[in-house]
């Protein structure tokens, strides 16, 4: 069986965005309301890029949690080490 990603990357893409809006709202459990705030308002503009790479190249599109997986890491390292969240 071989991954064709042609047709699956898209939807890949999709479910690690959802995975990622959970990891967005367990951070609850340390961070402000804004902490919270600004992680949507970030996840929710890879959205736009999960569409665009879903019809110019779908394989790509697989790429996009991983994205937002960094840009989750990096909000929670600046909010952490330099705003003191709990």
């Amino acid at each position: 069986m071989e991954l064709n990603l042609q047709r699956s990357g898209p939807w890949i893409g999709a479910g690690g965005l959802f995975v990622m809006l959970w990891l967005v709202v367990s951070t609850v459990l340390y961070a402000p309301w804004w902490g919270i705030a600004l992680h949507l308002v970030v996840l929710a503009a890879f959205i736009p890029l999960l569409r665009r790479w879903s019809r110019e190249d779908p394989p790509r599109a697989a790429l996009v949690p991983v994205l937002a997986f960094g840009a989750w890491v990096a909000i929670n390292a600046v909010g952490i080490f330099a705003l003191h969240w709990p």
